[in-house]
């Protein structure tokens, strides 16, 4: 076939996978029944809908503040006293009319207000920038750590309707705090009942800022009062219970004192804010409040809050290799929680666990080959934008933006009661952009994510932490071979990053955003990736899963590479040369209805199920999708391998090729460009011969030998060369007569040695 007759049938400009899709309207709102599954449609990638033509102003989505959550909220807290980077905000009262927040990095209460709970930014559907306490201030507590001796941990919470108990230790010394919020005589105290351990030393506890105001601990009516005075008016503190403690001011706080004890205590800690002539009626609310609870009960499972909802999935059609089908998300729901879709694994019953970037894990039953009734569960709420999940020994282990969290349903409900804290080293940023993402495992219990910071590992029993690589520009993705060995990660083209990529890490790597690091082993400055992506054909990377499935057939023991910005997946071909790894990509048919970022194979059937959400630069038609691809069993017609030598390129498919077209180089059309590593904003594509040229190389086939095991053809280039970016694109037919078109885009880092017939 003649060059030009190759472009023709190629369709260069407008690929099929690219081509305009819309999706159409859900069917009906969520009702009492079963619902039907929309008709399955592409996402656009085209027009003023593509992902590189979207502005702020499409971002712009306020419904996460309409959304009923629960009574807590994990998240940055901006405070007048600093921000808070590890925030869980409790909502307190009968009617809650109030709110605390607590840092649980350094198990301090900071603030408290009142008329209100949170407000949330529409910006980027309220993903970029931190809520704000939505009231009225009423106090604030020391930006340092709250307790003395400073050293403890953070073991979680416990949820019981509207009362959350807070777990955590001081030193050796075990401490649980439920926080509420009492009214009487028209007055309101927020209240903080503590129970504490046996310590054999003695315990502080941090309260107030004096900040200039007036100090003074006087009796009053029975009671010892703690008042701050300031024109404004004052703040009230007390503390009932066995051995309630001494109140003192301490390097400009007011602080509760405990002596060391044998023997557990429980105290109850009032703060109330008024004026001077208010004082005798707060009095009165705290001589009238009951005794310390027995935060036993409260730390028990209670009733469920959330009942679950169904929906009806729809099956894919098609005699191709793959099917997609649609698990029909509940996007209509009566508490109007969002599904932009970010984790998913499967519990041992086969169940899978989803989790959402707004804080949401939901538990979905049904998985059947039918699909005809899907039933969702809302394990937990108020995770701070989980980003990856997986389940370890039949736990479900949620990574946040401050810590992964191990849910516990105590009492089989299908909600979470207890909320544990497994890990909370990771480095919480409070800038906007910074997102913890793509929770992995290995065969030896270890848990893997990345961030900004780096390629992160963490130990299975919590203990150790190593930061493995670093240098990625906000990586969304990360994957992991079963036992560990092989780990990448997917940064997004930007500043020192002139394209998106997929990198295989190497223990110690630098991988170039923010600048070069340059050393005899690193000359260009940076690691360089397994394989350069172009914009086009991926503009922002999701995670890479292996396959790990005998029924995925000829693709077992490949990768997958989730295209978040193109609603897509990609098989990744791995060619190694002296120890060096390079890689291609083939893309897979079929578009999801959101950007794809996480995958996991169900055991139970076999199959892959990803799921995906929208953003920011991403083509995906739905807030997020819950979707299985089913390998029917038929050849793919796909690249499996690829090796590059000094004089060309040997490519690897399924299928036995014919002949005649496997050996015509006009079934084949190779280019080559580079980009430019450097501060600005990506790059664009340019020629490796004439470097200061924006465009591609074309490279000639000089000849097309198809090997002995008839599904092999080696493509002798002699201009082959080490560079960012290759593309092949070719058109062969089967022995079977079944056409193959499509393209590889790759990246060679070496070569091996010339190729010999």
């Amino acid at each position: 076939m003649a060059l030009p007759d190759l472009r023709q049938a190629f369709v260069w400009r407008t690929p099929p996978w690219r081509r305009l899709c819309r999706a159409v309207a859900l069917s009906a709102a969520l009702a009492a029944g079963p619902h039907t599954a929309p008709s399955v449609a592409a996402p656009s990638d085209t027009g003023a809908d593509a992902p590189e033509n979207q502005k702020e102003s499409d971002w712009m989505d306020a419904r996460w503040s309409r959304t009923d959550f629960g009574n807590f909220e994990a998240s940055i807290l901006p405070l007048p006293n600093g921000t808070v980077a590890k925030g869980l905000t409790v909502r307190v009262g009968e009617h809650g009319e109030a709110a605390l927040v607590y840092d649980t990095a350094s198990r301090t209460l900071r603030a408290g207000w009142t008329d209100g709970f949170l407000k949330f930014s529409g910006a980027r559907y309220g993903l970029i920038q931190p809520p704000q306490p939505a009231g009225k201030l009423r106090f604030l507590a020391p930006n340092a750590p709250g307790w003395s001796p400073t050293a403890g941990r953070w073991r979680g919470f416990h949820v019981h309707g509207p009362r959350v108990v807070l777990d955590y230790e001081v030193g050796e010394t075990r401490v649980c705090e439920s926080p509420w919020y009492e009214t009487a005589n028209g007055f309101g105290a927020f209240t903080r009942t503590l129970e504490i351990g046996r310590t054999t030393e003695p315990l502080a506890l941090a309260l107030l800022e004096a900040g200039g105001r007036r100090f003074e601990v006087k009796p009053f009516n029975g009671l010892t009062l703690a008042t701050l005075t300031d024109p404004s008016g004052l703040l009230i503190v007390a503390a009932t219970g066995e051995a309630g403690g001494e109140l003192r001011l301490s390097r400009s706080a007011l602080t509760l004192r405990f002596p060391a004890t044998n023997v557990p205590r429980r105290v109850k800690v009032f703060l109330a804010a008024g004026k001077a002539e208010d004082l005798p009626r707060i009095a009165g609310l705290i001589q009238e409040s009951p005794a310390p609870e027995d935060l036993s009960f409260w730390a028990q499972p209670g009733p469920p809050r959330w009942h679950p909802l169904t929906t009806r999935g729809q099956r894919g059609a098609g005699a191709g290799a793959f099917t997609i089908d649609t698990l029909t998300i509940p996007y209509e729901n009566p508490w109007k929680a969002l599904f932009f879709t970010s984790g998913i694994d499967f519990l041992p019953n086969g169940d899978a666990a989803v989790c959402t970037i707004h804080g949401d894990v939901w538990l979905v039953s049904g998985l059947d080959d039918t699909l005809e009734q899907l039933t969702w569960r809302r394990l937990a709420t108020g995770l701070f934008q989980p980003l990856g999940l997986r389940v370890l020994q039949g736990k479900v282990f949620v990574l946040g933006r401050d810590q992964i969290t191990i849910l516990h349903d105590q009492n089989g409900d299908g909600e979470a009661d207890y909320y544990e804290n497994f890990f909370n080293g990771i480095h919480t940023s409070t800038a906007g952009h910074d997102y913890v993402t793509s929770l992995e495992t290995d065969t030896n219990g270890n848990l893997y994510y990345v961030d900004p910071r780096g390629l992160h590992r963490v130990s299975a029993d919590a203990a150790h932490f190593e930061t493995i690589a670093e240098g990625w520009r906000n990586p969304n993705g990360m994957g992991a071979t079963p036992d560990g060995t092989i780990l990448t990660v997917a940064p997004q083209e930007g500043e020192w990053t002139p394209s998106s990529a997929i990198c295989e890490v190497r223990p110690g790597g630098w991988y170039g955003y923010g600048g070069p690091r340059v050393t005899p082993e690193r000359p260009i400055g940076y690691d360089p990736p397994l394989c350069w992506i172009p914009h086009s054909v991926d503009n922002s990377g999701g995670s890479q899963l292996w396959v790990t499935s005998p029924r995925w057939g000829p693709l077992r023991n490949h990768f997958l590479h989730f295209s978040y910005g193109r609603c897509a997946e990609f098989l990744v071909l791995r060619d190694v040369v002296d120890g060096v790894p390079q890689g291609a990509l083939a893309p897979l048919p079929g578009r999801f209805l959101s950007g794809v970022m996480r995958g996991a194979f169900r055991p139970q059937d076999g199959q892959l199920y990803v799921v995906g959400s929208r953003g920011w630069q991403t083509s995906a038609a739905r807030d997020g999708c819950l979707q299985r691809v089913r390998y029917r069993g038929n050849d793919p017609l796909l690249p499996v391998g690829f090796h590059v030598h000094s004089n060309g390129l040997r490519l690897t498919f399924t299928a036995s090729l014919e002949r005649a077209s496997a050996e015509d180089p006009g079934s084949y059309a190779v280019a080559q460009w580079n980009y430019r590593y450097a501060a600005p904003y990506g790059s664009k594509d340019y020629s490796v011969i004439a470097p200061d040229t924006v465009g591609h190389d074309a490279l000639a086939v000089r000849s097309a030998i198809l090997l002995p095991d008839t599904r092999s053809v080696f493509l002798e280039i002699p201009a082959l060369r080490p560079v960012m970016q290759w593309e092949v694109k070719y058109s062969l037919t089967t022995v079977e007569g079944k056409t193959m078109r499509s393209q590889l885009q790759g990246t060679i880092n070496r070569l091996a040695p010339q190729w010999q017939p």
